[in-house]
């Protein structure tokens, strides 16, 4: 297989399509109900379930033009799909408070380095003006 050739998508699964669609339907009919749409965004943990949401929602504002509550959960969902992004993505390097330590402990260090080098040499002429 090439890498340009594309998988097909995997075939959804009946009971879970049947169980969003009748959430969905519960949606409509009680639409002004914020329960009833937390409770339906609340069925998805996940980018790919997100992404259901997020379409329903998206079709629903494009049906009803200036409706707020369209609009609003469908800006929850996109929240919640960048938080989920943001989750995702690899940490790398320390937390900045642990960088911030470690750079204080080195820059003390050689502020502590320094002042014996000065302290050295200071005796170091004083002694050798003395002879």
């Amino acid at each position: 297989m090439t890498s340009s050739a594309q998988l097909p998508a995997p075939a959804p699964d009946p009971a879970e399509t049947q169980g969003e669609a009748d959430a969905w339907a519960s949606v409509l009919a009680a639409w002004e109900d914020d329960a009833a749409h937390a409770g339906y965004l609340s069925r998805f943990h996940d980018l790919e379930g997100l992404a259901v949401a997020g379409r329903r929602y998206r079709d629903a504002a494009l049906a009803r033009p200036g409706d707020a509550l369209a609009g609003r959960w469908r800006d929850e969902v996109i929240r919640r799909a960048t938080a989920q992004g943001f989750a995702q993505l690899p940490r790398s390097g320390a937390p900045a408070p642990a960088r911030a330590a470690g750079l204080r402990r080195a820059l003390v260090a050689l502020a502590a380095a320094l002042v014996a080098l000065a302290a050295f040499l200071l005796l170091a002429g004083t002694l050798g003006a003395r002879s």
